[in-house]
């Protein structure tokens, strides 16, 4: 009985790292594949035992801590504040991702299981990248699971019942499967924001790579995959998020001298940008006509001037509960209490994720939010490697940015993208943690 125990533990062990894998393949091209290997990652790790080392690896790991830390908040915040339990459950369940990073710490992932999954990662980007190009060349038929950007008129703001005859998107908003737009299987933002985390995953790929041919073919992965970001798909997150990343390269092998050369670096390639496409000059100048003609007392329904009216009203609502929020779950009942009286609709959440978690459970929840990226930055270490230790700083660059514009530590790809390689990148071995201790 015992050696059957045992060797179900090993083999349960075995197949999480497998799951693993197949995971970060799946994350930018299949949601109910996510789904169903996150249960089956659950369920090896609850089979495979050796609780009371897991115990010490989580609490040895500043990351895995700060993750479980910052949970525990935005549940105890459930406690206070509005909200129905419908509502506070469904954030509740929305915030859960965050256990993963514990969970996959305390397995103590190998380089060989990290490899597989950046490589798996990395395949699943190419896979995308191919097929945004084939699309946007109309070899590509459109339709079935080739979506380009299944917008939902009643998905920013609440109007049950959906009234089609309210216009929640603006007249030139491209249409689904449009080539000009062409994001595969997620929406624009979403797409932007993981290609761009991938022009830094090929190249790092590109630079650990002993073999001539096989770094030509990353490095020319991520040339092409820079340019789905800044020329064809309309992602402004994505333009953002490509330019930390670039800083965030720079600084690490050139110093501070080197954030000068990626400010010049980066001016040339945006204002290249901006003078031969004529997607990324749309996208840029809608930014300043919409901060141009945003008023807070006016409905709006574009992408700019929305975010600014949910942020305006919920920095008001902020300075009404600075400490402990509305409650998990207490946003959108707040948001309505305050516009009610000029007739603005309710959104389900600001699209900011620090605006978000501030609003829900106050300052003390923002600053561990920003404690969980701190301790991310300081911990690369856990990364193995130089290379890996990039990638895992341009994790944390690519979110921290991303939480600007979105709540990405809620929606399904990013929060689910964020958690798996949080939880990989930072799980390094017992003797790395007790010299750390």
């Amino acid at each position: 009985m015992s050696w059957t125990r045992e060797r179900l533990q090993v083999e349960a062990r075995r197949a999480a790292g497998w799951t693993t894998t197949a995971l970060a393949f799946t994350i930018p091209i299949w949601v109910v594949a996510d789904g169903i290997l996150l249960g089956l990652l659950v369920l090896c790790w609850t089979v495979s035992g050796g609780w009371r080392e897991r115990l010490h690896r989580i609490t040895a790991n500043p990351v895995a801590v700060a993750a479980i830390v910052l949970f525990a908040w935005l549940l105890l915040g459930t406690v206070w504040g509005g909200g129905t339990v419908e509502e506070r459950a469904f954030w509740v369940k929305k915030y859960a991702n965050l256990l993963l990073i514990p969970l996959l710490i305390s397995m103590v992932i190998d380089a060989r299981e990290k490899n597989r999954a950046i490589l798996a990662l990395a395949a699943s980007l190419t896979v995308t990248l191919a097929l945004s190009f084939a699309l946007s060349v109309g070899i590509l038929p459109t339709g079935g699971l080739i979506n380009c950007d299944p917008f939902n008129p009643c998905l920013l703001k609440k109007q049950i019942p959906c009234d089609p005859s309210i216009p929640c998107v603006p007249a030139n908003y491209p249409p689904v499967c449009d080539p000009s737009n062409p994001c595969i299987l997620k929406k624009h933002t979403t797409h932007n924001l993981l290609m761009a985390f991938g022009v830094l995953l090929f190249g790092a790929l590109a630079w650990k790579s002993s073999r001539r041919w096989v770094r030509w073919w990353w490095a020319g992965v991520a040339c092409l995959a820079a340019s789905n970001v800044l020329l064809m798909v309309q992602g402004r997150t994505g333009y953002v998020v490509l330019a930390g990343l670039a800083m965030v390269v720079f600084h690490m092998y050139f110093g501070w001298r080197g954030m000068v050369a990626a400010v010049i670096v980066l001016t040339v390639t945006f204002s290249t940008a901006y003078q031969v496409s004529t997607s990324f000059r749309d996208r840029v100048d809608l930014v300043a006509t919409g901060v141009a003609q945003w008023s807070p007392q006016t409905a709006t329904y574009d992408g700019v001037t929305e975010r600014m009216e949910f942020f305006y009203h919920t920095v008001g609502i902020i300075q009404d509960h600075p400490l402990l929020g509305v409650g998990t779950g207490g946003f959108a009942q707040a948001y309505a209490a305050r516009v009610q009286k000029i007739g603005l609709s309710v959104p389900t959440h600001p699209h900011n994720q620090y605006l978000l978690v501030m609003v829900q459970v106050g300052i003390l929840g923002l600053c561990l939010l920003v404690w969980l990226f701190v301790q991310q930055w300081r911990s690369t270490a856990l990364a193995d490697d130089a290379t890996y230790g990039l990638i895992a700083r341009g994790l944390v660059v690519t979110i921290a940015i991303g939480c600007l514009f979105q709540p990405a530590l809620n929606d399904h790809t990013e929060k689910l993208f964020y958690c798996l390689f949080s939880g990989l990148m930072y799980s390094g071995d017992d003797s790395q943690l007790d010299t750390r201790i």
